[in-house]
């Protein structure tokens, strides 16, 4: 299957929660319908009695029915958020507020593990366990 939109995605790079790329991923999670997701870490090749930290989210949203001039209608918006930089604190409620909200689709291969390991690593951090719920 050939890609056919000719139109350039830009690509958010969020490493910290004072930047406009985080001000733009808070305001794209608030207005989208859906969104899909993936995670990666470093991989582990020896047995570990821990899940290994993610170290990168990748977020793609749908903005819906939009008027504001920073945005088309129905736009697509890509972030990838380098959990490594950010204080996971920070940005714990915001990323829960969207896996547990019914108007968002969730969209993600295979993403039960990625769950896991993400809540491990917000655990990790003092968060409340709960993204593999």
């Amino acid at each position: 299957m050939e890609y056919t939109d000719q139109k350039s995605l830009t690509i958010h790079f969020v490493s910290a929660t004072d930047s406009p790329e985080f001000t733009h991923l808070s305001w794209a999670l608030t207005r989208s319908s859906v969104i899909g997701l993936d995670a990666e870490w470093k991989p582990i090749h020896i047995h570990q009695d821990t899940f290994p930290p993610v170290s990168l989210l990748q977020i793609a949203c749908r903005v819906v029915g939009n008027c504001d001039s920073t945005a088309q209608q129905n736009e697509s918006l890509v972030f990838l958020l380098d959990l490594s930089t950010i204080h996971l604190p920070s940005i714990y409620e915001l990323l829960k507020d969207m896996f547990v909200s019914p108007h968002i689709l969730k969209l993600g291969f295979r993403f039960k593990q990625d769950l896991v390991y993400l809540s491990s690593t917000f655990c990790s951090q003092g968060c409340d366990p709960g993204f593999d719920r």
